[in-house]
């Protein structure tokens, strides 16, 4: 049984987005138990008829869908001598079969083979994104980063005033290119967020490959002194204080592939949102310079069709359009920015002063916390 002192570290450990430290992490009741309110929603959503041809139709996929979640509901609690509509305390291969094979039923008994097809592959990829999402902690640990976003601004402060100079005067030229808006300023849908969405991914791959040495030169910690100094003000503090000489000279069990991946979401992230500042401040920048010094006669020469302009605003005889394609070819730029300073500062030695600083100490540090948690449960 967890002491008070590891349960607390154990939440330390998940409200900072690294539940992967945490010993048996099993899926089943620490992972789909945080998900479950995630799932009952999205499967009663799932059980709203909104595509039935008829009432009864309509009639139909909605009681298969909610019939067979509390059939399953209940014998489940009855096989594990619980009362028969409380929340459960485990969540298995049964009741995630339930969550991806309800929805489609009611379409199977309509003979909708179509539909149900559809309704799985939906249920599929909400499962799976709730499981990346609560495995590992991805929200607990957005919330963290931004708890701590100020002090990675004021470290990256240096890097970025190095890197936005060049980088507005690079993006300024693209802005006042007709190429860039009859590509960007034309692109819609679904082409033009996978096409950001490109930048994005690449982006992030920059970040964990930079991390990924980051965490092939960390190393564990054996210095009484130096551990102290890491743990201090969390809840590994008094733990530290208990353990022996032994323990600090002993070496802890390597990172498994998982504890790797969780520990460089964790750098990735902060890397990320640092990308997201400049490429925000980037975009606000540009929707300004648009909407006060592009007209819409120019925006109609580059783009080859009238501005869809979503308010206008006359100062001084002159027409502002804020218009779609303004906003477009805006966050364009801004997704380019923030992929070149991810870029950049992975790569250029001057922008990477402070930062590799700073993520080698909080790496450190969740290194330290590890150490003396799989000590202490010793």
């Amino acid at each position: 049984m967890a002491t008070p002192d590891l349960t607390e570290l154990e939440r330390w450990f998940l409200g900072r987005g690294i539940p992967h430290f945490i010993a048996d992490y099993n899926h089943s009741t620490r992972v789909w138990t945080r998900a479950l309110p995630f799932l009952l929603v999205t499967y009663l959503l799932a059980a709203v008829p909104v595509t039935a041809d008829t009432w009864s139709d309509g009639a139909v996929e909605f009681a298969a869908t909610v019939v067979c979640l509390l059939v399953a509901w209940v014998l489940l609690n009855l096989v594990r001598k619980q009362p028969f509509f409380s929340r459960p305390t485990r969540i298995g291969k049964v009741e995630l079969g339930v969550y991806v094979l309800g929805p489609p039923l009611g379409h199977v008994l309509l003979g909708e083979p179509t539909g149900a097809a559809i309704a799985f592959g939906i249920q599929l990829a909400l499962l799976t994104g709730a499981y990346v999402v609560a495995s590992y902690a991805l929200i607990p640990l957005l919330g963290w980063t931004l708890q701590r976003s100020v002090d990675s601004l004021r470290v990256a402060g240096t890097a970025m005033a190095r890197a936005l100079p060049l980088l507005l005067l690079v993006v300024t030229f693209f802005f006042m290119t007709a190429e860039v808006w009859q590509v960007f300023g034309r692109l819609q849908g679904v082409p033009y967020g996978l096409t950001l969405m490109l930048f994005l991914v690449s982006g992030a791959a920059f970040a964990a490959n930079r991390g990924r040495k980051e965490l092939d030169g960390a190393a564990n910690v054996h210095d009484r002194d130096e551990m102290a100094e890491l743990v201090a003000g969390t809840p590994a503090a008094d733990a530290c204080r208990r353990l022996s000489d032994e323990a600090f000279a002993s070496e802890p069990p390597p990172l498994t592939g998982r504890q790797r991946i969780n520990l460089l979401l964790v750098i990735v992230v902060n890397q990320v949102l640092l990308a997201v500042v400049v490429a925000t401040a980037i975009g606000g920048f540009f929707l300004a310079f648009g909407f006060l010094g592009i007209g819409g006669d120019v925006v109609e020469a580059w783009v080859l069709h009238p501005p869809n302009p979503l308010f206008t605003w006359t100062i001084s005889s002159r027409p502002l359009v804020f218009s779609e394609e303004l906003i477009r070819v805006s966050g364009f730029l801004a997704t380019f920015s923030g992929f070149y300073f991810s870029v950049q500062s992975t790569t250029d030695p001057r922008l990477r002063e402070g930062l590799d600083e700073f993520a080698e100490d909080n790496v450190r540090q969740l290194l330290a916390m590890r150490q003396v948690y799989l000590a202490d449960r010793e």
